[in-house]
């Protein structure tokens, strides 16, 4: 059975944690969800007691590990050495994903470097003075690396590993429940299209 991490910290954006854990705990016979963090609990952005699993280390043993964002969160994360001195992330054995400006946890640690990403629109300056490549994309995939842009993109983001652990049925069975009546068709289309376009051809 696969481990999914989510790492979470102080002012986390809620939407972008709740709406993965929600997606990715429809399905607990293939895979686990731990929430990982510094202390036994963190608050949200808007006062929401989460509750942690285990510590950041256990994060370099998990086959897939999603960072959330905050933009009070984010580098207040980054400034504590503790919080990025944990990390010993393999994305030649892990999934590895970010929602919004998670994406600059994925930088400081090394993972974006000469590769290209995403993340929220008012995050995009920072992270290109940074020298990451931002695409205007809500997903974009290089390798076993993922960015998810917008909060709403994290269905594209828990699709993605859905997909890359299992198949397309797997992703349309957690996903089910949350795509609005009478419109399946359509989202169906937004979401594998969206997929199928983060991740580079293959040439031979």
């Amino acid at each position: 059975m696969y481990q999914i991490a989510i790492v979470i910290f102080d002012d986390f954006t809620d939407v972008d944690f709740f709406l993965m854990r929600d997606v990715l705990g429809r399905s607990q016979k293939d895979w686990t969800v731990s929430v990982l963090g510094t202390k036994p609990q963190h608050h949200s952005a808007l006062g929401m007691a989460v509750k942690t699993d285990g510590p950041l280390d256990d994060a370099n043993k998990a086959d897939v590990v999603l960072f959330t964002s905050g933009y009070k969160g984010v580098p207040a994360a980054l400034a504590d050495e503790a919080f990025l001195s944990a990390f010993r992330l393999d994305p030649k054995r892990q999934l590895i994903g970010s929602i919004c400006a998670g994406a600059y946890i994925l930088q400081a640690l090394g993972l974006l470097d000469g590769i290209q990403a995403t993340t929220h629109p008012d995050a995009k300056a920072g992270l290109v003075k940074l020298g990451v490549d931002v695409l205007d994309k809500p997903l974009v995939v290089e390798g076993n690396i993922a960015t998810a842009g917008g909060c709403l993109s994290s269905m594209y983001l828990t699709g993605w590993i859905a997909e890359h652990l299992y198949d397309a049925d797997k992703r349309r069975e957690v996903q089910r429940q949350l795509i609005p009546a009478g419109q399946q068709a359509q989202f169906e289309a937004l979401i594998a299209g969206t997929i199928a376009e983060a991740i580079p051809a293959v040439i031979d």
